[in-house]
């Protein structure tokens, strides 16, 4: 069966160039920072259109870095997409934050107006999650953010290679956490993250966090963690920066064949994309009533599905102790109805989806 993300396909395209610049890391013996480091920091600020990039050592610790450097204090509460990846509410938990839970849209993505009602004296911040590629509703977040004077921080481990009205997914908050996991549209070969911001004072709080809490000075001025990027991830990172508007281009042609064929099949619904948004596509999610008798169908005809995401967060058991968590749940039935009805379908550069179709169509 064909991979879901055709990860080899993608290594044998650019081998000559990802060989070259790994043995160019391990000959020059600068395996920690270094300049592939700082090229790839360049680069990705560049990209994204923000003044400081800071990498990392995943998306998980730069949600912890940028939630350290916001200020997020023991029993701090700040309100997230019930329906995401658990790393997003993991890291308000371990640093020592409350997540509550708001409802998401058709569109999949967090909801402003459940937002809004989950807002309390505890709150202190939003975390918007760009999901399946796609920007969150920035307007009206910003908007109820400044109504009652809380941060937001863009979740953007899925979203690199996206815009909203012509801004780089990864600045459209005050402050970014993202992943280039090597299923993500502009993956590495291993972990890797960063944190994106133009405020200066975030990003030296940032780099002082993931060095132990070493300031500028040299000395250890607050407690911090260890959280770098390899230098052979950024090397690859680097190489593969070269072909990423290609691949970003054939995803979107990708999601067009999709579309398209969707479009005979009205029950299944095909990915809603907000005006002045432009989708990245790091999953091509749909949704169906009937999705299990769809997956036996796929699956016989030989086309590989994922289902992301099984559960709503509230429904995970290490949020259950949380005092609010029950009540969120309750009222969170997008979350949990598209829990039960969505799955994604292969959408990679180096998948032929063009073939994927006619599988499909062969089964529907």
């Amino acid at each position: 069966m064909t991979p879901f993300v055709n990860l080899s396909a993608q290594y044998k395209a650019y081998k000559e160039e990802i060989d070259l610049a790994i043995i160019s890391v391990l000959e020059s013996g600068n395996l920690i920072g270094g300049t592939e480091v700082q090229e790839f920091e360049r680069n990705l600020a560049e990209d994204t259109g923000v003044s400081f990039a800071h990498s990392c050592a995943s998306g998980t610790s730069a949600l912890c870095l940028a939630l350290c450097a916001l200020g997020l204090k023991p029993g701090d509460e700040v309100i997230v997409p019930d329906f995401t990846f658990v790393a997003t509410a993991d890291a308000v938990v371990l640093q020592g934050g409350i997540p509550r839970f708001a409802d998401i849209g058709d569109d999949f993505l967090i909801s402003p107006s459940s937002v809004e009602s989950r807002i309390s004296p505890k709150t202190v911040g939003i975390i918007a999650v760009d999901l399946f590629g796609q920007c969150a509703h920035y307007e009206e977040l910003k908007r109820i953010a400044d109504k009652h004077g809380l941060w937001i921080l863009e979740d953007a481990a899925q979203s690199i290679g996206a815009s909203q009205n012509g801004k780089p997914a990864g600045s459209l908050a005050t402050i970014a956490a993202t992943s280039f996991y090597p299923t993500k549209p502009f993956g590495a070969y291993g972990d890797a993250g960063a944190v994106l911001t133009s405020e200066k004072d975030l990003a030296e709080r940032v780099q002082s966090f993931a060095s132990h809490g070493r300031g500028r000075n040299g000395l250890y001025t607050s407690v911090g963690t260890n959280s770098r990027l390899d230098a052979i991830q950024a090397a690859i990172l680097n190489a593969k920066r070269k072909h990423f508007a290609a691949e970003r281009s054939i995803r979107q042609k990708n999601a067009s064949i999709y579309n398209e064929l969707f479009s005979a099949f009205p029950d299944v619904h095909t990915p809603s994309i907000l005006s002045g948004n432009s989708s990245i596509y790091a999953q091509y999610a749909v949704t169906a009533k009937n999705r299990e008798i769809l997956l036996q169908k796929l699956s016989q005809a030989e086309v590989p599905t994922r289902i992301y995401y099984s559960r709503p967060l509230s429904a995970e058991p290490c949020f259950a102790h949380f005092e609010h968590t029950p009540e969120d749940a309750r009222s969170n039935v997008n979350a949990y109805r598209i829990s039960q009805e969505i799955f994604c379908l292969p959408i990679d550069a180096f998948s032929d989806v063009s073939v994927l179709a006619q599988k499909i169509k062969s089964v529907l």
